[in-house]
């Protein structure tokens, strides 16, 4: 059996799913809805949704925290698009110790900004639709950790180009998909699978992830009216693994889809900051420091920030001018948590990132490669943090995973409260709550169309 074959019949034909795995997705949707209805407010989600307005079409699915509704694909790309646009999302792991951390995907908000989709214009039950995602996320996951890491190196952003199979999963099987359809399906989603890491810190970013979304829905609505493609695209010789990284290992995906589940083991990670996560390990020291010895700004002469060889390939924007860029910045990640102990929503916006303090704390951060970071290998986010007071004192401390990460992860409460702070910028909090408690219980949903009205906001 081929690997896309094995692929689509694991879509298709899982019908156990263990409870811990769903009790874990759980955590993970209601997550990956909070960041779709945060980031309908961003100045993305308002170009978006001013598109799709033009352009019309069927209103067939719901575009979270507003009023629009849009076809099906148009849905999932704007749903997409707004999950990504904080980054905000959750981030997977790898299997291999020699891989290398954030080369993966965040593979939530791809796979159910298409699930949504497809679950209210198939009128499927809340149990469907958790399945459907929980499968996805799985050949997201085990589609991106088998990739030769040339593809991320050298510049392809792996949700975008990876996040479309696992979308287009979670759809064929709401869809009711045969094999050959399936096939056919990851053939056309694989030539439409695009996004370049050069766009960090742009509204492109997340435009990667809505593409995703929307290249899922589109290529089964094709493949279900008979579209062809290639029925082995991702193993053939001119197929995605060769043309997009030269290669990659099928050992990683025969035999492991869900033996365990990638929500169990290594795990899938939840941000606690909207911000790229190979920041997160520094931000969680920063803090832990600042608000321990109750420092000020005008008492820290210097920062030193010691991660291994990878993070700066990541994090681009040593100077950002933008809160885009400053998400993927180490420097202003530190600087914004010595001037206001937080690292939150309201710290990522451009005046924060512009102001005059800001920039001159930037100014007293230097990252540097840590031999023994470096020497412990790229799968975890390990960083060490110093700050060297003006009174000649130096306070450091080290993190080996950020707070979400599976070793360390976000409790009920934890995430109760970011949901809370994502939906109520869009919708009221008693309706906020009310949400949350559908989508805690969203097994017990009947039909996915009578949630809906629960995520409908105020973004224009």
């Amino acid at each position: 059996m081929s690997v896309t074959e094995a692929i689509a019949r694991f879509a298709l034909e899982t019908r156990e799913i263990p409870d811990e795995v769903r009790t874990l997705a759980t955590n993970h949707l209601v997550d990956g809805v909070a960041v779709m209805l945060a980031g309908a407010t961003e100045e993305s989600g308002t170009i978006v949704r001013a598109h799709l307005r033009d352009l019309g079409g069927r209103p067939q699915a719901a575009v979270l925290g507003s009023s629009l509704r849009a076809p099906l694909q148009s849905a999932a790309w704007a749903n997409g698009t707004a999950g990504h646009a904080m980054d905000y999302d959750d981030t997977q792991l790898a299997t291999d110790p020699q891989s290398v951390y954030g080369l993966l995907t965040h593979p939530t908000v791809p796979v159910l900004a298409a699930a949504l989709a497809a679950a209210e214009a198939q009128v499927a039950s809340g149990a469907a639709l958790l399945d459907a995602y929980i499968i996805g996320v799985e050949v997201a996951c085990r589609t991106a950790d088998a990739i030769h890491p040339r593809h991320y190196g050298d510049g392809f952003h792996s949700t975008g180009t990876l996040g479309g199979f696992g979308a287009a999963a979670a759809v064929a099987r709401l869809s009711g998909c045969d094999l050959d359809q399936t096939l056919r399906a990851f053939g056309l989603v694989a030539s439409m699978s695009a996004g370049l890491r050069e766009n960090f810190g742009t509204m492109t970013k997340p435009f990667h992830a809505g593409r995703a979304a929307e290249g899922g829905v589109l290529a089964v609505l094709l493949a279900r009216r008979g579209w062809t493609a290639a029925r082995d695209i991702l193993e053939a010789r001119r197929g995605f693994y060769r043309a997009a990284a030269g290669g990659f290992n099928p050992a990683r995906i025969e035999g492991q889809l869900g033996r365990p589940y990638f929500f169990l083991e290594p795990g899938i990670s939840i941000k606690p900051y909207p911000s790229g996560s190979l920041t997160h390990p520094a931000q969680d020291v920063l803090l832990g420091l600042v608000r321990q010895h109750d420092l000020r700004p005008e008492q820290i002469e210097r920062i030193d920030v010691g991660v291994n060889s990878h993070v700066p390939n990541a994090l681009i924007h040593t100077r950002p001018t933008t809160a885009l860029e400053g998400k993927f910045s180490l420097q202003f990640a530190m600087a914004i948590g010595v001037l206001e102990r937080r690292a939150g929503i309201a710290q990522f916006v451009d005046a924060k990132v512009r102001d005059p303090r800001t920039r001159a704390m930037m100014e007293r951060v230097q990252v540097h490669v840590d031999p023994a970071i470096e020497a412990l290998g790229y799968n975890e986010m390990r960083m060490t943090v110093e700050i060297t007071l003006r009174d000649g004192r130096r306070l450091s401390g080290r993190a080996d995973a950020a707070r979400g990460h599976p070793r360390t992860p976000m409790s009920r409460a934890d995430l109760r409260e970011k949901f809370m702070d994502c939906a109520t910028l869009v919708i009221p909090a008693a309706q906020a709550e009310t949400a949350l408690e559908r989508l805690w219980s969203v097994r017990q949903v009947e039909r996915v169309p009578d949630l809906m009205p629960l995520l409908v906001g105020s973004a224009p």
